[in-house]
This record gives C-alpha cells, sequence and structure tokens, in this order.
C-alpha cells in the first residue's frame, strides 16, 4: 500500500473522531447534520436564518469525509483489480506437475478395468 493511502486512512479517523466531537457540542434546534439539507420542520417558519460556526464548520467536515471515503474506496479497488494468480498455477505454469507434487506422488486414474 502507498504512503497516501495511509495518510488518507489517519485522515479518515481524525475526521470521524471530529465530525462525532461537532454534532455532540451542538444544540438540539437546528444543531448537528440535521442542518446540511438547510431547513429543518422547526426552522421553516422561523426568522433565525444564519448558521453558526460550529455547523458550518460541521458541514465541511462532512464533505471532507466523504471525499476521503471516496478516494480510499476507488484507491481501493484500483488495488484489489490487478491480476493476482495463485502459488499453485504458477508452479504448474514454471515446473510442470512435478514442481507441484514434491513427492512424486501421481493421482491415480480410473482403475484398469478386470478381464
Amino acid at each position: 500500500m502507498s504512503a497516501f493511502f495511509w495518510v488518507l486512512i489517519v485522515a479518515h479517523v481524525a475526521l470521524c473522531v471530529l465530525l462525532i466531537l461537532l454534532v455532540l457540542v451542538q444544540n438540539d434546534k437546528m444543531g448537528g447534520l440535521a442542518g446540511l439539507g438547510g431547513m429543518t420542520a422547526q426552522s421553516a417558519f422561523s426568522t433565525a436564518g444564519a448558521a453558526t460556526f460550529i455547523q458550518k464548520l460541521t458541514r465541511y467536515v462532512a464533505l471532507a469525509l466523504f471525499a476521503v471515503v471516496l478516494t480510499l474506496s476507488v484507491m481501493a479497488t484500483k488495488q484489489d483489480s490487478g491480476v493476482q494468480s495463485s502459488v499453485l498455477r504458477e508452479a504448474l505454469n514454471t515446473g510442470g506437475q512435478g514442481a507441484v507434487l514434491d513427492d512424486g506422488f501421481v493421482p491415480a486414474g480410473p482403475a484398469p478395468a478386470e478381464e
């Protein structure tokens, strides 16, 4: 794995913890991730409009976390899509059956028919 992948893993964990703390700090009226949609049912007819600093910070942290998760998933998918072959298949391709069966054991075929 590349160093950038591990940096993103650390950033992912840090953003998760930060988002949890930001949601816990906010008040219940329009705090948390409920404010991401813009307005809640309680604030639809009220005059309280401007979001606080913590609410804005929560939005940005959530968006950053989403971007990091997407980047990590793309990196993991590209890494897994590489051609992977088994040790058994490689041994068969390079040395034949003798390389796979070290002790010379050859599986028996069908028993000869008795006359």
